[in-house]
Order: C-alpha cells, then sequence, then structure tokens
C-alpha cells in the first residue's frame, strides 16, 4: 500500500506516525521513572550528601516469602565527624552481624556507601540516559552537523585523510 492511500478512513502515514509517537512516549516513560529513582540513590551511594558514617550491624532479619521477601538490619550508626550516635539504626540490606559498613544517613534513612551500589545505581542511570536518547531520536532529534562528520569518517579525520588505505579504496 502506498503511504497516500487510505485505508479504513486513516493513512497509513498517520499510523506510523502514531506508532512512531507510542514508541517515543514508551521510551520516554521508561528513562524517567528509573532515571527519577536511580538519580537520588547514586548521589547518595558516592557519600556526597547525608551525613557519612558507619552502620555496625547487631542483627539482621529476614521477612516475607518467595520472591517477596527482604532482609531488615539493625544496629548502630555513628557519624564519621562525631556527633551523636543512633543506637536504633534500621537499613533494608543484608549483612552478617558485628559486620561494618560505610554508610551516609540522609532524610532518616541510611545507604550504603560502597562501589556495588554505586555501579548498581549507575547502572540504572545508564539505561535511562539510552532510552532518553532513543525519546529523543525517535521525536526526530538531530544530531549536529559537526559532530555527525566525525563521527561518519569525514573532515579530515585520520581515517580519510590523503593517503591513508581508507581514502586509497575510496578513490578506486
Amino acid at each position: 500500500m502506498s503511504p497516500g492511500r487510505k485505508r479504513d478512513g486513516v493513512t497509513a502515514k498517520t499510523t506510523t506516525k502514531a506508532k512512531r509517537w507510542a514508541a517515543g512516549l514508551l521510551c520516554l516513560l521508561m528513562a524517567v521513572l528509573p532515571g527519577a529513582y536511580a538519580v537520588p540513590g547514586l548521589v547518595r551511594s558516592t557519600g556526597l550528601v547525608g551525613t557519612p558514617g558507619t552502620f555496625t550491624v547487631l542483627l539482621c532479619e529476614t521477612t516475607g516469602t518467595g520472591r517477596g521477601t527482604h532482609t531488615v538490619c539493625y544496629g548502630t550508626f555513628r557519624p564519621d565527624g562525631g556527633g551523636r550516635a543512633d543506637d536504633r539504626a534500621v537499613m533494608e540490606t543484608k549483612y552478617g552481624a558485628g559486620e561494618r559498613v560505610a554508610v551516609t544517613r540522609s532524610g532518616g534513612a541510611y545507604y550504603s556507601v560502597t562501589p556495588a551500589a554505586f555501579f548498581g545505581w549507575l547502572a540504572v542511570d545508564v539505561f535511562a540516559a539510552f532510552m532518553l536518547l532513543c525519546a529523543a531520536l525517535i521525536f526526530g532529534a538531530r544530531w549536529p552537523a559537526r559532530a555527525w562528520g566525525a563521527v561518519r569518517g569525514s573532515r579530515g579525520s585520520p581515517r580519510t585523510a590523503p593517503g591513508s588505505k581508507a581514502a586509497v579504496a575510496a578513490r578506486r
């Protein structure tokens, strides 16, 4: 069917546009939801916000069954810069009794400051950024001509410099 022909009162071009919008909105939703949740987690996992300190685990309890299980650890939080310790600190994570963990206290909650926490939040943020890029491209965003030329290997790129293998092959 040609793009201008009607099918049930709707042109094929209109349905293609609707599908693009739906795909773009889906990508945007898949970028915003995890991104809005993960960006604060990434910042907290670096220890740049909140009160840095050490969480000493006293005991952990696992509740729930199957996929609905989660572990809550109880212990003591001691700020790094001194100050009042919190003997009733609670974290949703799994550690062994007596273990000392670097954490940050922000908004009354405690967050792990570990490489695993950082890279976990970073992975979610990279996924969100990728989905945002996909949404932008679906909605019609264009690369700047200069940047696009560099990606393709034109405008004096070493790959197409006079005398290079690529330039000689292109002339043949």
